[in-house]
């Protein structure tokens, strides 16, 4: 079974607009800090030590439906797991409840990189990181997200 990561959220003030709902740019610096704690708490990197495995994990690319408004303290349990590990990608979906209710769901697709001769070049993910992110893959029990973007 499919390990599910999982993180607090709490919409605060600063990420609302003046109608005081989560302004949709914000949703992507908030799912950028879950991202961030996932690397920390599972892989055991933090975005800084990235390098001390060889590579990077830059962004390529984001796909996000956006299901009902946030509003100023909602506390919000995000959740994230591998939908898909390649061998040089990991597509990453995250969905984002307050309560029962569906926020957000948001597929985004990593590239493992390393760096040559001054540029960045695909590489195979380390086994040492497949290893890690193995539990959080999805197996045939898990759907895939379906985004309506």
């Amino acid at each position: 079974m499919t390990q599910i990561y999982e993180s607090v959220v709490r919409i605060r003030f600063g990420h609302c607009d003046p109608a005081g709902i989560v302004y949709h740019p914000q949703y992507f610096a908030i799912l950028n800090y879950v991202m961030e704690d996932f690397f920390r708490d599972v892989l055991g990197i933090t975005f800084n030590d990235v390098e001390t495995v060889g590579v990077g994990l830059p962004v390529a690319g984001v796909r996000c439906d956006f299901a009902a408004p946030g509003r100023v303290g909602d506390v919000c349990t995000a959740r994230l797991w591998a939908e898909h590990v390649g061998e040089k990608s990991i597509r990453f979906a995250i969905t984002m409840h307050c309560g029962e209710e569906l926020r957000l769901q948001c597929i985004e697709t990593v590239v493992c990189v390393k760096l040559e001769n001054g540029r960045l070049v695909s590489t195979p993910i380390p086994d040492e990181l497949r290893a890690k992110l193995a539990p959080y893959a999805a197996d045939e029990t898990t759907p895939p997200l379906r985004l309506r973007a």
